[in-house]
């Protein structure tokens, strides 16, 4: 693995741009119908190489920070694992690619700590993701044209933390919300049918937003804390 990295800084401003290239170790499947009818067990190491450049800036006394960042991904022998109603196999795919964009800002005032997130993502099996070699499995083949699966397309975190001391008894109040919100995102592996090449119209999971809050009450040298907290689906299929 390696990594090439240039940074620009300004004031309180970082302008960067990196290339990095890493793999993923191959191996053996273990499931223990893997080799049924002489069927090969092992995958191979897959390989990354991603380009990213980005900005980040600390702004109002460092009380506003501001991270943009644009990347894409090229990704060799992407390692799937695909459950096929009777058994999980692992297969490479040799091509698979993923861009998108980046924009988090996180802002202090005083007490109240706020968090606001999103990102587009692109990540798919482009046309070719066979090599176009007509000796690709058909597990293979069927994937090229379609999403990642559980990649949406976008994703959206807005939170905001408070805090609060109680007087000198060194304790601290604090509540704590989430909101993650996520596009439609396909949920199996396969989005057409590898024999028939008929698409699937199933296995999506629909836009949702999920909630969290929490409530706590410690001590500030934080030797305890106590915690109530909720997790909820606020508005599933938007």
């Amino acid at each position: 693995m390696w990594t090439v990295k240039g940074v620009f800084t300004v004031d309180n401003s970082i302008v960067y741009a990196s290339v990095t290239h890493g793999f993923k170790s191959g191996g053996f499947n273990l499931d223990s119908t893997s080799a049924i009818g002489g069927a090969d067990p092992t995958f191979d190491s897959e390989f990354i190489k991603a380009h990213e450049i980005g900005f980040k800036s600390d702004l109002l006394n460092r009380r506003l920070r501001l991270n943009m960042a644009l990347f894409h991904q090229d990704i060799e022998d992407f390692q799937v694992l695909e459950f096929t109603g009777v058994r999980f196999q692992t297969f490479n795919v040799p091509k698979v690619e993923s861009r998108g964009a980046e924009f988090e800002m996180q802002a202090v005032l005083n007490q109240l700590d706020l968090l606001l997130a999103l990102t587009y993502q692109q990540a798919e099996y482009p046309n070719d993701c066979d090599d176009n070699d007509p000796a690709a499995p058909p597990q293979v083949a069927s994937l090229c044209g379609g999403p990642l699966t559980n990649a949406p397309d976008w994703t959206g975190v807005l939170g905001a933390n408070w805090t609060h001391t109680l007087g000198g008894s060194g304790l601290e109040l604090s509540a704590n919300t989430n909101l993650r919100w996520e596009s439609e995102r396909r949920t199996a592996t396969q989005h057409r049918d590898p024999t028939t090449h008929i698409n699937l119209p199933v296995d999506y999971q629909d836009e949702n937003v999920k909630v969290n809050l929490s409530v706590a009450l410690g001590r500030q040298d934080e030797r305890w804390t106590l915690e109530a907290w909720c997790q909820k689906v606020l508005a599933p299929g938007l």
